[in-house]
């Protein structure tokens, strides 16, 4: 798949001088920095301009200028930053709001494993910090063969991270009997359910007007891990709020032999509506920069 295929392309490099720059300075000079990088990369790199420019056009149903652009890269860049900060226990410096927290008390108190099921969508970090603050049993489950090195960096800034992380590779059955084992020891599960990876089963659903190719493999999972699955989504608000949600999706995911590709598609239609509703709260949270829905023009810029 596209994002996939996307290298590291000297970030490490980047994200070690943007480390040292925040612990430096602080959290305001590091972003104007950022910013700085937005337009950088809102001028220079097309593959992203494209990407934006094709989302916003979409969500908003209008044409997107430069400026649009540059200010939903820079958010990205924000957020991004913001993981620093998170990542070092930097939290006070940030206004956390959440909505539907209950549900995740409740798991916790019962210590019931279940399936939270995001996306590219805002900041993840801020809703694992947020669990790690609450002592909830967090793992989170990914592909990260396009981004080793850096999270092999961050993974520094945080040790304990590594640990949360079960990684889908090249051992999909060990992946499964991890994620099953911590299940079973009541860990809630996070998975992004919005990318499409290597070789994996995949459902055409509308997302925004539009066909688009989502992954079935969260779906299947918790089918047949019989686990319940919540919806968790963390919308960044300049210039330093989080607004984090979490709500009941399906209690149980059943995906009857006879009737098995409908199932799964209604499931996965499903999410997508409300990872729609969702992207409409905050358009520019949208971290999708590659061609989500493969119609991009490669002669536009």
């Amino acid at each position: 798949m596209t994002w996939l295929s996307q290298r590291e392309r000297g970030a490490v490099l980047g994200i070690r001088f943007v480390f040292w720059f925040a612990t430096l300075f602080g959290r305001w000079p590091a972003r104007q920095f950022v910013r700085l990088l937005a337009i950088f990369y809102a001028a220079f790199d097309r593959n992203a301009k494209r990407a934006s420019r094709a989302w916003l056009e979409r969500v908003h149903a209008h044409p997107a200028s430069w400026f649009d652009v540059y200010h939903h890269i820079s958010i990205f860049a924000q957020v991004a930053l913001d993981r620093i900060f998170l990542l070092k226990g930097k939290t006070k410096i940030f206004d956390v709001n959440r909505t539907g927290n209950e549900h995740l008390i409740k798991l916790a108190r019962e210590r019931r494993g279940a399936i939270l099921l995001g996306a590219h969508l805002g900041s993840f970090e801020a809703m694992r910090v947020s669990a790690e603050e609450e002592s909830f049993p967090l793992s989170i489950v990914g592909h990260f063969e396009n981004a080793r090195m850096i999270n092999a960096l961050l993974s520094k800034i945080d040790p304990e991270m590594a640990e949360s992380v079960i990684h889908v590779g090249d051992d999909p059955v060990g992946s499964a009997l991890a994620i099953r084992d911590r299940l079973a020891q009541g860990h809630m599960i996070a998975v992004l359910g919005d990318r499409v990876g290597l070789n994996e089963k995949t459902v055409s659903v509308d997302f925004f007007g539009k066909p688009a190719l989502f992954p079935a493999g969260p779906f299947i999972l918790a089918a047949a891990l019989r686990a319940p699955v919540y919806l968790v989504f963390g919308l960044y608000y300049e210039p330093n709020r989080y607004e984090l949600f979490c709500e009941p999706f399906a209690e149980r995911i059943e995906l009857p032999r006879d009737e098995r590709g409908e199932a799964l598609h209604r499931m996965v239609e499903k999410y997508a509506h409300a990872l729609e509703r969702f992207c409409r709260k905050a358009p520019d949270n949208w971290f999708n920069f590659y061609d989500f829905w493969g119609e991009q023009d490669n002669d536009r810029d």
